[in-house]
């Protein structure tokens, strides 16, 4: 599983190689604010990104890939102009368009758009095994990495652990290690445990399941599921069973879509055209990452979008008779 992990991660990073070899020719280039190295957010945006550019000829548009910290930095970096799409939670987009959680003080993001859900991302708790992590009440008095300030799954993760009823103080918060990181510092011992909203199999999980015994720790119980019953936005999800080494069982976690959007300043026209390079080439996508197969063409155009539709992809959806 490792092996495949690993191919999957490569084959999805090469088209970050491909992303901008026909600016030079192209009338139109958009990059998308993705994630951090060793994130999912990266190579997915450039995976997309090649299937855009093998079609610059045609259309005139050369896309490409930025990095980002997550969801809440990408739809700032968007809002001041400085990318053309964003990928992010599905609830971080939420709050965007209300003006709410992160986003209370820049208010409203009334031109934000959608354009698709790409996948379904889990919360999900890696431990080391020998911390007896294993449910979310035994992160009480544990070193947490719950990701970077500025990214929806550390968003996400402090809402968890409100809810679940932990007061400031009883979880040590680490911050300071990058995604690239993250596993290395999990089996050297600087913290106990680190978090991320990720589809599987994650080559960072992947990683920390190579260098130490891990394990998933259970995101269920009660609380959880007064979350998913209070936000449509979320659903159960799971890790398959055997994805990581050492992880024979199914582990529960919450779900919700990773989703690309853009502004309404973005030309139709350019906004049809990403959408249906995504779609035509969604066969390949799968070929390389069993994280587009989490789901089907017509949940990627009607679930998870929490912004008004782009009236690109609008068209293109109704074309495909995906709407």
């Amino acid at each position: 599983m490792r092996l495949m992990a690993k191919a999957v991660s490569t084959v999805l990073i090469a088209g970050i190689v491909v992303a901008g070899a026909s600016a030079a020719n192209s009338e139109t280039t958009v990059t998308i604010a993705s994630g951090r190295p060793g994130g999912l957010y990266h190579p997915v945006a450039g995976a997309i990104c090649k299937l855009l550019n093998q079609r610059t000829d045609e259309h005139g548009i050369t896309c490409t890939v930025g990095f980002g910290v997550g969801s809440v930095a990408n739809i700032e970096a968007m809002r001041d102009g400085k990318v053309s799409l964003a990928m992010g939670q599905s609830d971080i987009h939420r709050d965007a368009v209300n003006g709410t959680g992160p986003f209370a003080d820049a208010g409203p993001f009334e031109a934000m758009r959608s354009l698709a859900s790409l996948f379904v991302e889990q919360l999900t708790v890696v431990a080391r095994r020998d911390r007896n992590i294993a449910a979310l009440e035994d992160l009480k008095g544990k070193r947490l990495n719950p990701s970077v300030p500025g990214s929806g799954q550390y968003v996400l993760m402090q809402q968890l652990l409100e809810a679940e009823g932990f007061a400031p103080g009883d979880v040590e918060i680490v911050t300071e290690y990058d995604a690239s990181d993250e596993a290395e510092a999990l089996c050297n011992g600087e913290y106990d445990a680190f978090s991320l909203a990720v589809g599987h199999p994650s080559p960072l999980i992947t990683e920390a399941a190579a260098a130490c015994n891990i394990v998933l720790v259970p995101v269920e119980g009660p609380t959880v599921e007064q979350i998913i019953t209070g936000e449509p936005l979320y659903t159960t999800s799971e890790a398959p069973a055997d994805t990581y080494r050492n992880v024979q069982d199914a582990v529960p976690g919450l779900g919700l879509s990773a989703t690309l959007v853009a502004t309404d300043e973005i030309d139709p026209d350019v906004a049809y055209e990403i959408t249906k390079a995504l779609f035509e080439g969604l066969d390949r996508l799968r070929e390389a990452s069993p994280i587009f197969r989490s789901l089907s063409a017509e949940q990627m155009a009607n679930e998870g979008l929490t912004a008004p539709l782009h009236e690109g992809a609008a068209r293109y959806y109704s074309e495909a008779g995906l709407r």
